[in-house]
């Protein structure tokens, strides 16, 4: 499953973003108890590569990952959790309904 994630500098400031390893993003999928299936850093090798991303008023940063669904039941309810290890408080959750 495709996952996309657009951040947006609303403020009046440059964001700076620090990171230690070369992962930006973490994408996990929970089942409705919020139970982890899935996470994204569990099928790809992170490497300690630090770098900073700067992000002006009104402009945006956009990331689109694939995490495996395999664990998924059909015709249930789960929620892609999207978040910045470093800053676990940017994060965002999505429920959806996978098919019949």
């Amino acid at each position: 499953m495709e996952v996309k994630l657009t951040m947006t500098n609303m403020g009046g400031h440059m964001i700076p973003l620090d990171f230690p390893t070369d992962q930006r993003i973490e994408v996990q999928l929970l089942n409705s108890a919020d139970t982890v299936l899935t996470k994204w850093s569990d099928n790809h090798a992170v490497k300690e590569k630090p770098g900073t991303i700067l992000i002006n008023p009104g402009e945006h940063v956009e990331y689109k990952e694939n995490i495996a669904t395999r664990d998924l039941t059909p015709g249930r309810v789960f929620t892609a959790e999207v978040f910045f290890p470093k800053y676990p408080e940017l994060k965002i959750r999505q429920k959806f309904l996978t098919e019949p």
